[in-house]
C-alpha cells in the first residue's frame, strides 16, 4: 500500500516527452562525476540528452504522508547517499543515485529503485510527484536479505502492464503498475540445459546489467558483462543467447532500452565515448552515430519492446472503425482483478462511450467518458459476477460512431 509521496518541482510539459521516440536516462549530474542522480530524456532519433529533468538526490523536499493527508515537518530525499562500493563492478560507479528504472507509458510513470535500498518507487511524470511505500521491498517479497553493495539493477515493464526484476540471486519478482503496486515472488530462474558453462547462475559473469521485453511474453537479461539471456516469464526458463560482439573492451552494459526502430540500445556508466545499437538477430553492436561524448549513462528506460511476433491483421467486430487518427490501449490484458485501463492517445477531445460486451454483443458495462486532453486514461470496473471468458471493448464517439474494438480476456483465480 502506498504510504507516502515526495513533492517535487513541476517541469514544463514539453520537457517530459510522451512519445515512443523518447527514452529516459539516468546520468551523472555533470560530466566526469559519478553521482547517478540526474534524470534526463534521450531523443532516440537525434541522440541528444535533455537538460536535467530532476535531480534525484535533491534535498529539502517536503514529505507528504498520503495516509494522514498532511505534510510533515521533516525533509526527505528520493535517493539517499550510500558508501562508495569498490567490490561490485556490475553496479554503476558512484556513491549515490538510481540503480534501476522502467517506464510505463500507459500510466506515464517512471518506476525506479535507488542504490541505498530496495524499495520500489515511482514518479508520476504528469505531476512530477514521487510515490513510495515501505512495504514495496523486493527483499521482503523475495524473502532474502538486502545488501547495500548488491542493489536492484534491473527493471522492465512488459506490454501487459506488469513490471519485473531479476535479482542477483536470479529470483524473478513481478510488480503491478496500478495505483496500489504490489510485489510477487515468481520463483527462481531455471537454467536451460543447453547453457552449460554459460549458466545464468554464474554470478561472476552475470551481475548487474538491465532488462528489456518482447511482444511474446519474454524478458531479455543483458548482464554487465554483455551476456544475453532470454527469460520465458511463464516457465522462468533462462536460455543463453549470445555475448554481444562489437563492443569496446571497457564497455559494461548498465542500461538497455528498445528504440523506435525496434533495435536494442545499450549504454555504459564507465564507457562514455558512445552508446551502441545492437541487432537482436545477430547480437552484433555498432556505435549509435548520433550519441557521442556522453555523460556516463547508468540506466535507460523506454516503453518500446522487441518485435518478435508476426503481425496478423486484426478483425474488427461490431462494425468498422471510422477514426484513423490516434490510438487506444487496453491493459492489463488478460484482466485478473476486475479492473482494466483504457488509455486514449491523440484523439479529438469530447464525449466518448466505453462498452464491454460478450461475444454475442450483449452489453455488460457501459461508461461515459469526457476526453479533455490528448492523453487520458480511464479505469473501467468489471462486475465481479462476470464469468471468465473473452469479451469485447467498444469505443464510440459522441456521434455513436465506432472508434475501435478490443478483445479482452477476463480471468478468475
Amino acid at each position: 500500500m502506498i504510504r507516502y509521496m515526495l513533492m517535487l518541482a513541476v517541469f514544463p510539459a514539453a520537457v517530459i516527452g510522451q512519445s515512443d521516440k523518447i527514452t529516459y536516462a539516468i546520468t551523472s549530474a555533470s560530466k566526469g562525476s559519478n553521482d547517478w542522480v540526474a534524470l534526463r530524456s534521450l531523443n532516440m532519433r537525434t541522440g541528444k540528452l535533455s537538460q536535467m529533468l530532476l535531480n534525484m538526490n535533491d534535498r529539502g523536499l517536503l514529505h507528504y504522508d498520503v495516509a494522514a493527508k498532511r505534510f510533515s515537518d521533516k525533509t526527505a530525499s528520493p535517493v539517499l547517499p550510500i558508501a562508495f562500493v569498490v567490490n561490485n563492478p556490475a553496479a554503476p560507479r558512484g556513491n549515490s543515485g538510481i540503480a534501476a528504472m522502467a517506464f510505463d507509458q500507459r500510466t506515464n510513470r517512471l518506476f525506479y529503485v535507488s542504490m541505498s535500498d530496495d524499495m520500489l518507487r515511482y514518479i508520476d511524470l504528469s505531476t512530477m510527484k514521487v510515490f513510495a511505500g515501505p512495504d514495496l521491498s523486493f527483499s521482503k517479497a523475495g524473502n532474502y536479505t538486502f545488501k547495500i553493495n548488491d542493489p536492484v539493477n534491473r527493471l522492465v515493464i512488459t506490454p501487459d502492464g506488469y513490471g519485473y526484476t531479476i535479482t542477483s540471486e536470479n529470483r524473478l519478482i513481478r510488480f503491478t503498475t496500478n495505483n496500489n503496486p504490489s510485489l510477487t515472488d515468481m520463483g527462481g530462474l531455471k537454467d536451460d540445459p543447453g547453457n552449460k558453462e554459460n549458466s545464468v547462475y554464474n554470478t561472476c559473469s552475470n551481475l548487474g546489467g538491465d532488462m528489456v521485453a518482447d511482444d511474446a511474453g519474454n524478458l531479455y537479461l543483458i548482464t554487465a558483462s554483455n551476456r544475453v539471456y532470454k527469460i520465458e516469464i511463464e516457465t522462468r526458463l533462462a536460455t543463453y543467447l549470445a555475448t554481444i560482439t562489437g563492443l569496446p573492451a571497457a564497455f559494461t552494459t548498465n542500461g538497455a532500452a528498445i528504440n523506435e526502430n525496434g533495435k536494442l540500445l545499450v549504454s555504459s556508466s564507465i564507457y562514455t565515448a558512445a552508446s551502441f545499437i545492437v541487432d537482436h538477430t545477430t547480437w552484433k553492436a555498432s556505435p549509435s552515430p548520433a550519441i557521442q561524448d556522453l555523460y556516463g549513462i547508468a540506466d535507460l528506460a523506454s516503453s518500446n519492446v522487441l518485435a518478435t511476433k508476426k503481425l496478423i491483421p486484426s478483425v474488427m467486430l461490431f462494425g468498422k472503425s471510422l477514426l484513423k487518427t490516434g490510438n487506444i490501449r487496453v491493459y492489463p490484458n488478460p484482466v485478473l482483478f476486475d479492473e482494466v485501463n483504457i488509455q486514449f492517445n491523440d484523439l479529438p477531445t469530447g464525449k466518448y462511450t466505453i462498452e464491454l460486451a460478450d461475444p454475442l454483443g450483449r452489453k455488460v458495462v457501459k461508461q461515459k467518458v469526457l476526453l479533455t486532453t490528448q492523453r487520458q486514461t480511464v479505469l473501467l470496473q468489471i462486475p465481479t459476477i462476470t464469468a471468465q471468458a473473452f469479451y469485447y471493448i467498444r469505443i464510440l464517439n459522441e456521434k455513436n460512431a465506432l472508434v475501435s474494438t478490443h478483445k479482452l480476456a477476463v480471468e478468475r483465480w
